[in-house]
């Protein structure tokens, strides 16, 4: 019996990753402490290395990889993977999560030889690797299934992209819902919306009734700008609830070096207010790796010089304006608010907003790494060279932002794990009173039933 309750009580929930990148999604969901990576997939082997080496640290065991194009894989070799990686002879998973590429937009509505519009989404040959995850999501059927992917997804085709997608789930056995959820509002420094699919078996809400739902939002936008937040070195305005800003960010990091071939643990974090965010994200062990400046061209320099705080390209003088750019090309981060969505080209300060706010250089890795919420133990290895460094960093789910989501999934899982419980172990679930719980604290801590309300008519009297 005891087995049996080992398994079924207080457990940490099994995960596949696919098309896992550096890993962002799976670490944020373990950073909850409630889940075990037993795989991750990706085609990079930095990026296969990279999952397998953080999540080896955050969980104590190192998840299996498989770095290969998955859909070149059978199901059954999927299976025999997870078996092995969880020690069962026949494991049934728990979550799967991923962002398995949409890519044939244009094809989700097309006319047929009746001029019928009909959906194309799983027909397309583009869309091979998201009829690949359906296809594994039927046939594994894990509890949860979660999927992350651009937010243009959603009102693509006027919603039409999205009800392909869902009505694909639905197929699978699934019962989705869909949000475009904002990393600020979950903590992270930085304005990035990605789209969430978010499943359960159809069975699963049929027989308990209970439905899988979105994180409620931590952070809120602060009410104002101005220019004096700027150069306020106290404005860390994330411990009140406000979108953490660049400054809590970065603003504790020791100055970059040019290289990481020293001895990290000998080198202390400068002196800084340690907010929230800050404690979160600073490794105690030793200062950061990847937290490397790089030389701009002269051409960047010059147009990085020329900008302040808030300035977009189109306010750089004529002579150095290019004639092609993007909005943000060349633009400082803002000390007071969250950096904008950190790319995959954050090393390049001509492809977005990735100029340090006062020094004239682009951010350090291991700044696009804070600004994505990745903790400072958290090392991007396996190469060395900055835009494989780069994409690692940019295309991943922000932990805090996955986070969030992992705490409401096993919320989920507990409460099917329990409708799911055996006849004969029922007897053993006692259900926590929490009346009873809150007024015998209240007696231990005052001393008698009656203190906290004579308390409270003082009070009223007053």
């Amino acid at each position: 019996m005891a087995a049996n309750q080992t398994k079924h009580f207080a457990p940490r929930y099994s995960v596949f990753d696919a098309f896992c990148g550096c890993g962002g999604l799976s670490y944020g969901v373990a950073m909850t402490g409630r889940f075990r990576t037993l795989l991750g997939n990706d085609i990079l082997p930095e990026a296969g290395e990279t999952f397998q080496h953080n999540h080896e640290l955050l969980e104590g065991a190192r998840p299996h990889a498989i770095v290969q194009p998955i859909e070149s894989l059978s199901v059954g070799d999927v299976q025999r993977i997870l078996n092995e990686a969880a020690g069962e002879p026949k494991h049934r998973l728990d979550c799967l999560i991923g962002g398995p590429p949409c890519e044939g937009f244009s094809q989700n509505r097309t006319q047929n030889g009746t001029g019928t519009r009909t959906h194309k989404l799983i027909d397309d040959p583009r869309n091979d690797l998201f009829r690949w995850f359906v296809k594994l999501a039927a046939a594994l059927q894990p509890k949860v299934v979660l999927i992350e992917n651009v937010p243009d997804l959603v009102r693509h085709r006027d919603g039409e992209t999205r009800e392909a997608v869902i009505a694909a789930l639905d197929s699978a056995g699934y019962r989705t819902v869909v949000r475009v959820l904002n990393a600020a509002d979950y903590g992270v420094p930085q304005m990035r919306r990605r789209a969430f699919f978010l499943c359960q078996r159809k069975d699963d809400f049929a027989q308990t009734g209970i439905a899988l739902e979105f994180p409620t939002p931590t952070h809120v936008p602060y009410p104002l700008q101005h220019p004096s937040l700027l150069e306020a070195s106290d404005w860390l305005p994330g411990d009140s609830g406000y979108w953490v800003s660049v400054r809590e960010a970065i603003g504790d990091l020791p100055s970059p070096t040019e290289h990481d071939n020293y001895d990290h643990s000998k080198v202390r974090y400068p002196d800084a207010r340690l907010t929230g965010f800050r404690a979160l994200m600073r490794n105690p062990q030793s200062v950061p790796f990847n937290h490397l400046a790089r030389k701009l061209g002269k051409g960047g320099l010059i147009r990085l010089q020329a900008m302040r705080q808030g300035q977009t390209c189109a306010e750089l003088p004529d002579d150095l304006r290019p004639k092609s750019h993007y909005h943000y090309s060349y633009t400082r981060l803002s000390w007071s608010e969250p950096a904008r969505t950190i790319t995959k080209f954050a090393y390049h300060v001509g492809s977005g907003q990735f100029g340090h706010p006062a020094e004239d250089r682009a951010v350090t890795m291991r700044e696009a790494a804070r600004l994505q919420s990745f903790p400072d133990s958290f090392s991007f290895v396996g190469t060395n060279e900055i835009r494989k460094l780069s994409a690692l960093v940019g295309s991943a789910v922000p932990p805090l932002l996955a986070r969030a989501l992992g705490q409401k999934l096993a919320q989920y899982l507990d409460h099917i794990s329990v409708s799911e419980l055996k006849p004969e172990l029922r007897y053993q679930v006692k259900q926590l009173n929490g009346d009873a719980v809150l007024r015998r604290l209240q007696r231990e801590e005052w001393g008698t039933n009656a203190q906290p309300e004579v308390e409270q008519i003082t009070l009223l009297d007053r």
